[in-house]
């Protein structure tokens, strides 16, 4: 199975196309979910950070990489099975 991710964003987050870029140059599929509009999507990160992280965070698998933490999110990309 190909990794797939969720990306929770706030629209004007400066991280965002940098995110995309990253995990498209991975062959990570994805999907941004704008929390400032998607009420369901900020509920759902809050719920799967605790609410200890804020946007964006993304979430592969049931792992979860607050902000754009690439070495974390390297350690993620790679650990988590496709």
């Amino acid at each position: 199975m190909k990794k797939e991710a969720n990306v929770y964003v706030f629209p004007a987050s400066p991280d965002t196309e940098q995110i995309k870029d990253y995990l498209s140059s991975r062959g990570i599929a994805f999907k941004i979910y704008d929390i400032d509009s998607d009420q369901k999507a900020r509920r759902h990160m809050l719920e799967a950070t605790r609410g200890a992280c804020a946007a964006p965070v993304i979430e592969i698998g049931d792992r979860i990489v607050c902000g754009l933490d690439r070495k974390r999110l390297e350690e993620t990309t790679r650990s988590e099975p496709d």
